[in-house]
């Protein structure tokens, strides 16, 4: 059996005793106090040794997710790392001169193990994340929804979950956000066994774009750390958007955004406020999905505090009537967006009168509910931009300067720029590089043109 150092020992028996006694394993603030030790990351350092050497295991992000490993399970064993696997579109493998020391509780009781680094976020709801380690057993054959090393192509690796089809073999996604893929053949390099999660994702700090899964990124936000949040979700109208899929099963796409608006509220302070953008879809078959997102966030405890008419003037482009000039089954063309306005716990939004920097022209201007903004024709590679004009009114009237917005689904990055422009922090999360590129380039032309001034 591996040996611990000193403090890994009091470590580990400050989580045995804590979790006989209360059935959870301790917090590293709380293992930190405990021990009277300065910084997380030491805590951190420990908890990887103790994981490595076989004495614990830490299953998912949360903040007490650590368990003890029995006793009779501490043999070791050492498992080569073979490289590293997508989670996302297939990508080809390749050796790494790494290995990787496990306790056998990881691996089945027979059969040859190695283990692959994943790259990529289409695993997610499999409890498998970008920078996790996965053990394969390696086999030939899977049952369907087993997750899989599927070599397809005859160089091309990628980690999905399988299913037989009639035709050949749909590798399907743990992310209702991307599409399957269909093949004919695939020959299958293993089936996974146990993950090893990384331990500590990279913490979000404000001023800064961040290019990832948005339910990845936005755990690792404190809580109560947003003042405001803005965004427009993908309408599921199957827009054309760079790296997502807008398609879904209607009921997937909500409980996927329900975990979103979930970690909203969590991250929000008391008082903040949340500006979701969206519009009911389709004419001939109408989805009200403006009701539907309601509806979510009163259940998850949110007040609604009003909506605002967002008047887009689009009626020129119009081309579906359905029965023209007739009763029979005319069509109404929604001309408008709503902007529903929620806040946290209270009504009031706690900050220093001074940075309160909306003029009375524009807050009289702003506080009139029916807004008359065109839309955005410069697109830069976005199917449906915001404009400026409205998430300056959404920052002006909602925030002080100083505080933190965020847009979890930023495109192109207009709540990012607008909230350099007006003296406020951003986080600005997208799932596209090439949204995120070009979001960054405007923030920084914003932060560039505000040194200048």
């Amino acid at each position: 059996m591996a040996t611990l150092t000193k403090r890994q020992k009091q470590i580990y028996d400050y989580i045995k005793k804590y979790i006989q006694k209360r059935g959870i394993s301790p917090t590293f603030e709380e293992i930190k106090k405990h021990l009277r030790l300065k910084a997380l990351s030491t805590i951190s350092e420990h908890i990887e040794e103790l994981i490595e050497k076989g004495f614990i295991l830490k299953n998912g992000y949360g903040a007490r997710s650590i368990e003890l490993v029995d006793n009779k399970k501490f043999d070791l064993v050492k498992i080569p790392i073979v490289g590293t696997i997508t989670a996302g579109e297939p990508l080809e493998a390749y050796p790494i001169p790494e290995s990787i020391t496990v306790s056998k509780n990881f691996l089945t009781k027979s059969g040859e193990h190695f283990a692959l680094k994943v790259n990529g976020s289409s695993m997610i709801d499999e409890g498998i994340f970008d920078g996790d380690t996965v053990i394969i057993r390696r086999q030939q054959t899977a049952e369907n929804g087993d997750n899989v090393v599927a070599l397809i192509n005859g160089n091309e690796t990628t980690l999905k979950k399988i299913y037989r089809e009639k035709r050949g073999f749909r590798l399907q996604p743990a992310n209702p956000t991307l599409k399957p893929i269909f093949v004919r053949a695939v020959d299958i390099q293993g089936k996974v066994v146990s993950v090893i999660h990384t331990l500590e994702k990279p913490k979000v700090e404000p001023g800064k774009i961040f290019c990832g899964d948005v339910l990845e990124i936005i755990k690792t936000l404190p809580d109560n750390s947003i003042h405001l949040a803005i965004t427009s979700p993908p309408y599921n109208v199957g827009k054309n958007y760079d790296n997502h899929n807008d398609k879904m099963n209607y009921q997937d796409y909500l409980n996927w955004l329900n975990k979103v608006w979930h970690e909203t509220k969590r991250v929000l302070v008391p008082g903040g406020r949340f500006a979701l953008n969206i519009a009911p879809t389709g004419i001939k078959d109408f989805v009200p999905i403006h009701h539907d997102f309601a509806n979510q966030f009163r259940k998850l405890g949110m007040k609604f505090r009003t909506e605002i008419i967002w008047y887009k003037q689009t009626m020129l482009k119009r081309t579906a009537w359905g029965s023209f000039k007739s009763p029979a089954n005319p069509h109404i063309v929604p001309s408008w967006e709503y902007v529903m306005i929620f806040s946290k716990d209270q009504d009031r939004l706690d900050g220093d009168p001074k940075n309160a920097d909306i003029s009375k022209e524009e807050f009289m201007k702003f506080s009139d509910g029916f807004w008359q903004i065109w839309p955005e024709t410069q697109r830069k590679g976005h199917p449906a931009p915001f404009p400026e004009d409205l998430i300056y009114r959404l920052i002006k009237f909602y925030s002080y300067k100083d505080n933190t917005v965020l847009d979890m689904f930023g495109g192109t990055g207009t709540v990012a720029a607008v909230a350099a422009k007006t003296g406020r922090q951003f986080i600005h999360i997208d799932i596209s590089p090439q949204y995120c590129k070009v979001a960054k380039d405007r923030v920084d032309k914003e932060l560039n043109q505000g040194k200048l001034l």
